[in-house]
C-alpha cells in the first residue's frame, strides 16, 4: 500500500499543505484534487522523492519509494532535441532492465507514437508529447504511477490511451492523478482533497 502520514510542505514562510494523510491500496486509482496552488503537483513530487517533505512520511508498504515511481507531469523531463525513440532509449538506460530497439518501438506503438519515433520531441504537438510522457512514465512498469494533469492536452484518442494506462496500472500497483478535470476524477476510486 501507498501510505502517507501527516505530510506537510513549506517553502520558507509559505505553507503549501500540512497534515495530509492517505492510504491507497494496490489496484486503486486516487484523484488528488484541490484549487490551483493547493499543492497537488507538490504532493506528487514529494511522493516521487523529487522534493523532501517538511513534515511527515510517505512509503510504499515497508519499503521506500526510491525507484518505485513513474511520473508524468507537464514539467517532467523530455529532451526536445532527442527523437521520441531516443527519449525512450535514454530513460530505458537509467535502469538495469535491457530494452531492444524493437521492444521500445512496440512500447511507442501502445501510445500510437510508432510512426513518430524518429520525430524530435520538440516538434511533437503538446498532445503527442503528453502521450510520450505517459510512455516514459510506465516504461519500467512502476508499482506507483504519479500523473499530474495527464489529460490536459489529450484528444479523444489520447484519452483512450490514458484510460488504458490506468487500467493496466491497476494490475501493477497504485496511481495518483493530480487533476481538476471531472472526467479524470470519474475514473478514480477515491479522492485526496487538498
Amino acid at each position: 500500500m501507498l501510505l502517507a502520514h501527516n505530510l506537510g510542505k513549506r517553502y520558507g514562510a509559505r505553507t503549501v499543505f500540512r497534515g495530509v494523510g492517505f492510504t491507497v491500496a494496490p489496484g486503486a486509482v486516487a484523484a488528488v484534487v484541490g484549487s490551483n496552488g493547493a499543492g497537488k503537483s507538490t504532493l506528487l513530487k514529494v511522493v516521487a522523492g523529487l522534493t523532501t517533505p517538511s513534515a511527515g512520511s510517505v512509503g510504499w508498504g515497508d519499503a521506500g519509494l526510491k525507484g518505485q515511481c513513474g511520473l508524468s507531469a507537464p514539467d517532467a523531463p523530455l529532451y526536445r532535441e532527442l527523437t521520441a525513440l531516443e527519449n525512450l532509449e535514454f530513460f530505458a538506460g537509467a535502469r538495469p532492465a535491457a530494452w531492444s530497439t524493437a521492444g521500445l518501438l512496440d512500447h511507442l506503438d501502445q501510445f500510437q507514437l510508432r510512426a513518430r519515433a524518429n520525430d524530435l520531441a520538440g516538434d511533437l504537438s503538446s498532445g503527442l508529447r503528453a502521450r510520450l510522457q505517459l510512455a516514459v512514465a510506465v516504461l519500467h512498469a512502476p508499482p506507483v504511477l504519479l500523473l499530474d494533469e495527464p489529460s490536459a492536452n489529450l484528444d479523444e484518442a489520447g484519452r483512450a490511451i490514458f484510460r488504458d494506462v490506468l487500467q493496466a496500472q491497476r494490475a501493477r500497483g497504485v496511481t495518483l492523478v493530480a487533476t481538476n478535470d471531472a472526467r479524470d476524477v470519474e475514473l478514480c476510486d477515491t479522492r485526496i482533497e487538498l
